[in-house]
């Protein structure tokens, strides 16, 4: 029998879209799914919109929370419940193709070596366009992040690595993840095929995420610390910060030391003016 899978979708206050999110996992072709959609406090109608699915379809678990957790307890929490012994996270605001699942398991079950499976992708909503994300690259990957959140991996690579971090409350949680799977000598493999949909709103959590860069980016470098110092892009950017740093130390220093110039030959020429007056009246 093939090993189950379980769709992990985090709902909080999307009413509007929560449907389409669970009907793209429900219109799966691989067989053995399990959906677990957890409701986070949603101070909207989603929870009644789950439910109503819920009571249709036996392959969907429900967690119906009461109050606000965040994105990284619900994610933690629902996939700590689940029974698959594969994950793939999906927004409750997204959608996926219906062949997405089937092929991403085929590549895990046939490389080992392979930690997580992603795909091409597409924007639509908002914006209706092809989402042009660079392939990865580990040089570069702790610079800007190249994969979304709904990517396939094994549960056990999940827990072994400590699972999404609450330290990373600030955004990018999934970035982090990415990276613990990097570390523990995992590897990524894209899809040469679009097969997840991203939606595109005017309020989306990804610009909340932009808006605390530097916290987060902080949290990054921190708990992955010597992934940063082995990275020669890395070191030649901090070398190249801090010799742009001195130089503005030295220019602030100097610029001092003009400015004490200036002044001290200011009060010169003020006394030279005082004593030419001073002898032309004495004349």
């Amino acid at each position: 029998m093939s090993k189950k899978v379980s769709i992990i979708i985090p709902c909080y206050n999307q009413e509007l879209y929560v449907e389409e999110a669970i009907e793209s996992a429900l219109n799966q072709t691989y067989g053995n799914i399990e959906i677990v959609c957890i409701n986070d406090g949603s101070t909207d109608n989603s929870s009644s919109v789950i439910s109503e699915i819920t009571s249709e379809h036996k392959s969907i678990v429900f967690i119906d929370n009461k109050e606000n957790k965040g994105v990284i307890a619900s994610r933690n929490e629902a996939i700590k419940l689940a029974s698959g012994e594969y994950i793939l996270p999906l927004d409750a605001d997204d959608k996926i193709e219906p062949t997405y699942v089937e092929k991403a398991v085929k590549i895990l079950e046939e490389n080992s070596d392979i930690g997580f499976v992603y795909c091409k992708a597409n924007m639509f909503g908002d914006k209706n366009k092809y989402w042009k994300l660079p392939e990865f690259d580990e040089k570069t990957f702790i610079f800007a992040n190249c994969i979304f959140c709904t990517a396939l991996f094994r549960k056990s690579d999940f827990l072994k690595v400590g699972m999404y971090k609450e330290y990373m409350k600030y955004g990018c949680e999934d970035w982090d993840l990415w990276i613990s799977f990097v570390e523990n000598g995992l590897k990524p493999h894209r899809i040469d095929e679009v097969l997840f949909n991203y939606r595109q709103i005017a309020v989306s959590r990804s610009n909340v995420c932009w808006q605390n860069e530097q916290k987060w980016q902080r949290e990054l470098i921190k708990n992955h610390l010597d992934l940063y110092l082995n990275n020669d892009l890395f070191l030649k950017l901090v070398f190249d910060n801090l010799q742009i740093k001195n130089s503005f130390l030295k220019y602030k220093k100097y610029k001092k030391l003009f400015n004490l110039i200036l002044i001290f030959a200011g009060i010169e020429l003020l006394l030279f003016v005082l004593l030419f007056v001073f002898v032309w009246r004495i004349q």
